[in-house]
């Protein structure tokens, strides 16, 4: 037996040799090329289940992971490893991505000089490359380095491959967690520009629809205007209601009016119906379900209220959309400190932290008692533009400290 130093020499130097720039770049083109896109189906898009199935279930069973299988969403839950030491990791991938929209080369994988992009060495162009696809190419060489090296896991490895991405809901993992049962001691989910994600603010989505009754707009008096009784509801969210706490880094909790749509579609015409959407964003610590009731108490103080100009009488409607909780781990975190560890050998030093105001999965994770944090290769400036891509250097950088932290962890 080797004493303890040598042999995490011993596993840095043996991935070290295997894990290339090349082959990270020949996954990242060929999982752009394979379309995945967010549409009005959302999670159960044909096209995400087909993704997972061509793109990703081949490449785990050609190195070597027999163990897959598909809970009632589609989503891929694969593991490894003799699974004899008590430990086990989760390596967490996203199929969905942004649709094409107006990036004409979506789907082609083209490779450009990175310093047009302020990016170091080479970058592949492709839609999903700058958040779910180059963390994906990762987590994909790591495990397949580590398995190819014949490093020991006797641990459990879980990799999964969710039909999720672009839809600000936890379902896809709630189905693997609660209706799978699949649990770790912790979880790793994919990042940007080579930096720790250590919390972010969640967010509750109110859908509201005012009824009113439609006419001639030359005669307010006989109708009844929804677009008056959604302006009333803001008017009083506005007043009434709390946003309060406080976080160093997270700042305050928000809340805004993001979308809003009237009927019917004619002209000079009182509109009899219309929808607003909410966005309340989350602390931590904050309970979406007490947030929903606070903004509902408020909402609803509408309903049976009168049109001033008609004296008519509006019908109030609130659904509780979907919601993400906030997220929060701390420098000692067993997640933080295995990123930190592997960074520190691969890369020579440890990865900046930082918080996001946006929201992801990692928020229901730590609610379920998974320690999980986000560290990767993405690009945030770039996600959902033209210019959506990777690093092949930072792809190939992240893949060297997902592998380490397999190897290190689980053997």
């Amino acid at each position: 037996h080797c004493p303890e130093g040598k042999l995490l020499m011993t596993i840095k130097e043996t991935l070290e040799a295997r894990i290339s720039r090349e082959r990270t770049k020949e996954l990242l083109i060929e999982l752009v090329k394979v379309p995945s896109p967010q549409t009005d189906k959302f999670e159960a898009e044909p096209q995400l289940a087909e993704f997972i199935r061509k793109a990703v279930e081949p490449r785990l069973r050609e190195m070597g992971i027999v163990d897959i299988h598909y809970d009632g969403m589609n989503n891929l839950i694969a593991t490894h490893g003799a699974d004899q030491s008590g430990k086990s990791l989760m390596f967490i991938s996203n199929a969905m991505n942004q649709p094409q929209s107006t990036m004409k080369n979506a789907y082609l994988g083209d490779v450009v000089d990175g310093a047009t992009l302020e990016l170091p060495g080479e970058v592949v162009l492709g839609k999903g490359a700058s958040e779910q696809k180059a963390n994906m190419a990762a987590m994909l060489h790591a495990m397949e380095t580590v398995i190819a090296s014949d490093l020991p896991v006797n641990g459990k490895l879980v990799f999964l491959c969710c039909v999720s991405g672009e839809t600000g809901r936890h379902d896809a993992i709630k189905s693997v967690v609660e209706g799978e049962g699949i649990r770790t001691d912790m979880a790793i989910l994919g990042g940007t520009s080579l930096k720790l994600t250590l919390g972010n603010r969640g967010r509750i989505d109110s859908f509201i629809k005012v009824r009113g009754n439609p006419g001639h707009s030359s005669a307010p008096h006989r109708s009844c205007n929804a677009i008056t009784g959604a302006l009333e509801i803001i008017r009083r969210l506005e007043d009434q209601l709390e946003l309060t706490g406080e976080h160093p880094e997270l700042g305050k909790p928000t809340f805004a009016v993001n979308h809003i749509r009237s009927g019917p579609d004619a002209t000079h015409t009182i509109q009899g119906e219309c929808s607003i959407t909410l966005d309340r964003r989350l602390l931590p610590g904050d309970d979406p379900r007490q947030k929903w009731q606070d903004i509902r108490r408020i909402v609803m103080q509408v309903d049976g209220k009168e049109d001033p100009a008609s004296g008519q009488t509006w019908s109030v409607e609130m659904t509780e959309g979907p919601f993400m909780y906030p997220s929060l781990v701390e420098m000692d975190s067993p997640i933080v400190q295995a990123v930190c560890g592997a960074a520190e050998v691969m890369l020579g030093g440890a990865p900046e932290t930082f918080y996001t105001t946006t929201a992801f999965d990692q928020g229901y994770l730590n609610h379920m008692g998974i320690p999980c944090a986000n560290y990767g290769c993405g690009e945030d400036r770039y996600a959902h533009t033209d210019n959506d891509c990777a690093s092949v250097a930072r792809t190939t950088d992240t893949a060297k400290v997902f592998a380490y932290m397999m190897a290190e962890y689980l053997r």
